[in-house]
């Protein structure tokens, strides 16, 4: 398992196990929280992607924890900007090591991270698909419906509702979907408490007419955060043939 921290961006780099590909395509993954952070521990996930020749960076965008308070609050009131423009600088940086191959970068993000993923995708020519588990899509609903723990935790991400509901609008994926044709693969589980699948449900449609590789899919005895093993085995098995077709390997 090889890796290494990029200090001037924060992140970790993890290069491929084994050359699969002439250049190996980039996978960049987005946290969640979205204040948590990557520590370079052991993560079965990017195990698998290098042993499949796949170049993975996981991105302490600004916002993470464990870097001092001022790149902590970086993210206050940007939520939705600069997570996005960091994993951008990322792949720029990594573009002119000649270390991946420019066609082939893909953004990944669970939860907070799939809202960074989305964005990302959504506004920027680098990403060429997407693929997020139980995504943050709305913060308008998340600003009305999340669970008593993170009540107040949007009104410094993202500022007071009241006073910039634009805000809340513009940094939503859900309002931007239909304007993107590139390939997005969501999963959600039906049991999730704090966001809910019906958020992902909403584009689903959109996502369908938009792009023929678009697909969502949902898990019945899930909830935030994926426990079943099968489950899991089933989420690497799909992400796989996603990438495969839009990346064209």
């Amino acid at each position: 398992f090889k890796g290494f921290e990029n200090l001037s961006t924060h992140s970790f780099i993890y290069r491929p196990l084994v050359e699969r590909f002439r250049k190996p395509p980039l996978l960049i993954r987005a946290h969640s929280g979205p204040t948590a952070c990557f520590d370079g521990s052991y993560n079965s996930e990017v195990q698998y992607w290098t042993a499949k020749g796949f170049f993975v960076a996981e991105v302490n965008y600004g916002g993470s924890s464990g870097f001092g308070r001022e790149y902590r609050e970086r993210l206050n009131y940007k939520w939705g900007i600069v997570d996005s423009y960091d994993c951008k600088s990322l792949v720029i940086e990594l573009l002119k090591l000649n270390l991946v191959d420019s066609d082939k970068v893909v953004i990944f993000g669970n939860s907070a991270g799939g809202l960074t993923a989305l964005n990302s995708l959504c506004n920027k020519d680098f990403f060429k698909a997407a693929i997020c588990k139980y995504p943050v899509i709305d913060l308008k609903d998340m600003h009305q419906n999340t669970h008593r723990f993170e009540k107040d935790y949007l009104n410094f991400l993202i500022g007071d509702y009241e006073e910039c509901p634009e805000n809340y609008k513009n940094r939503s994926p859900i309002n931007k979907i239909k304007k993107t044709k590139k390939p997005i693969l969501l999963f959600h589980g039906k049991k999730d408490s704090v966001i809910s699948y019906k958020q992902t449900l909403k584009i689903q449609e959109k996502l369908q007419k938009n792009n023929k590789h678009s697909e969502v899919i949902f898990f019945e005895d899930e909830g935030h955060g994926f426990k079943n093993i099968d489950n899991k085995k089933k989420v690497l098995q799909k992400t796989e043939e996603f990438l495969k077709k839009v990346l064209n390997i």
